[in-house]
Protein backbone atom coordinates (compact mmCIF):
# COMPACT_ATOMS: atom_id res chain seq x y z
CA UNK A 1 0.00 0.00 0.00
CA UNK A 2 2.63 2.89 0.94
CA UNK A 3 4.50 1.56 -2.64
CA UNK A 4 1.21 2.52 -4.29
CA UNK A 5 0.62 5.77 -2.36
CA UNK A 6 4.23 7.05 -3.04
CA UNK A 7 3.11 7.44 -6.71
CA UNK A 8 0.22 9.84 -5.06
CA UNK A 9 2.09 11.62 -3.15
CA UNK A 10 0.36 14.85 -2.11
CA UNK A 11 -2.99 13.76 -3.49
CA UNK A 12 -6.44 12.97 -2.23
CA UNK A 13 -7.99 9.40 -1.88
CA UNK A 14 -9.57 6.61 0.31
CA UNK A 15 -8.53 2.91 1.08
CA UNK A 16 -10.85 1.24 2.07
CA UNK A 17 -11.32 -1.54 4.67
CA UNK A 18 -13.59 -4.03 5.53
CA UNK A 19 -13.99 -3.89 9.60
CA UNK A 20 -13.54 -0.94 11.98
CA UNK A 21 -10.13 -2.76 13.61
CA UNK A 22 -8.72 -3.02 10.35
CA UNK A 23 -9.64 0.77 9.31
CA UNK A 24 -7.79 1.74 13.04
CA UNK A 25 -4.87 -0.58 12.05
CA UNK A 26 -4.34 0.83 8.48
CA UNK A 27 -4.46 4.25 9.49
CA UNK A 28 -2.34 3.86 12.52
CA UNK A 29 0.53 2.05 10.24
CA UNK A 30 0.08 5.04 7.61
CA UNK A 31 0.45 7.70 10.05
CA UNK A 32 3.83 6.03 11.39
CA UNK A 33 4.87 6.08 8.05
CA UNK A 34 4.28 9.93 7.67
CA UNK A 35 1.25 10.07 5.89
CA UNK A 36 -1.67 12.40 6.35
CA UNK A 37 -4.21 9.56 7.05
CA UNK A 38 -7.52 9.51 9.23
CA UNK A 39 -9.38 6.51 10.35
CA UNK A 40 -13.40 6.81 9.35
CA UNK A 41 -15.66 4.68 10.39
CA UNK A 42 -19.53 4.28 12.52
CA UNK A 43 -17.33 3.16 15.34
CA UNK A 44 -15.98 6.36 16.08
CA UNK A 45 -17.96 9.76 17.60
CA UNK A 46 -19.98 11.89 15.20
CA UNK A 47 -18.02 14.74 16.17
CA UNK A 48 -15.04 12.99 15.38
CA UNK A 49 -16.29 11.60 11.98
CA UNK A 50 -17.83 14.72 10.79
CA UNK A 51 -14.09 16.04 12.11
CA UNK A 52 -12.38 13.55 9.20
CA UNK A 53 -15.07 14.42 6.97
CA UNK A 54 -14.59 17.88 7.11
CA UNK A 55 -10.71 18.13 6.92
CA UNK A 56 -10.82 15.34 3.80
CA UNK A 57 -13.31 18.49 1.87
CA UNK A 58 -11.00 21.12 2.90
CA UNK A 59 -7.17 19.47 1.80
CA UNK A 60 -6.25 18.68 5.72
CA UNK A 61 -6.09 14.86 5.19
CA UNK A 62 -4.64 13.44 2.16
CA UNK A 63 -6.00 9.70 2.97
CA UNK A 64 -9.07 8.39 4.30
CA UNK A 65 -8.73 5.00 5.67
CA UNK A 66 -12.79 4.09 5.83
CA UNK A 67 -15.28 1.40 6.13
CA UNK A 68 -17.32 1.72 3.03
CA UNK A 69 -20.08 3.87 4.49
CA UNK A 70 -17.39 6.82 3.86
CA UNK A 71 -17.84 7.07 0.10
CA UNK A 72 -21.44 7.71 0.44
CA UNK A 73 -21.66 12.04 0.11
CA UNK A 74 -18.37 12.43 -1.09
CA UNK A 75 -18.36 15.26 -3.70
CA UNK A 76 -14.72 16.08 -4.63
CA UNK A 77 -13.50 16.44 -7.71
CA UNK A 78 -9.71 16.07 -6.78
CA UNK A 79 -9.77 12.71 -5.19
CA UNK A 80 -7.18 10.55 -7.19
CA UNK A 81 -7.15 6.97 -6.26
CA UNK A 82 -9.32 4.49 -4.23
CA UNK A 83 -7.99 1.24 -2.49
CA UNK A 84 -9.95 -1.22 -1.77
CA UNK A 85 -7.34 -2.94 0.90
CA UNK A 86 -9.21 -6.56 1.84
CA UNK A 87 -11.17 -8.43 -0.74
CA UNK A 88 -14.92 -9.59 0.41
CA UNK A 89 -14.65 -13.08 2.07
CA UNK A 90 -16.99 -14.13 -1.03
CA UNK A 91 -13.84 -13.41 -3.13
CA UNK A 92 -11.02 -14.71 -1.09
CA UNK A 93 -12.94 -18.54 -1.39
CA UNK A 94 -13.26 -17.83 -5.09
CA UNK A 95 -9.85 -17.22 -5.37
CA UNK A 96 -8.70 -19.75 -3.10
CA UNK A 97 -10.57 -22.48 -4.64
CA UNK A 98 -9.84 -21.42 -8.28
CA UNK A 99 -5.63 -21.27 -6.79
CA UNK A 100 -6.30 -25.01 -5.72
CA UNK A 101 -7.30 -25.70 -9.38
CA UNK A 102 -3.94 -24.48 -10.67
CA UNK A 103 -1.62 -26.37 -8.18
Amino acid sequence: LRHFLGRFSGERGIVYALSRKRVEEIADKLQLAGYNAAAYHAGLPAARRELVHEQFMRDEVDVVVATVAFGMGIDKPDVRFVVHYDLPKKYRRLLSRDWACWT
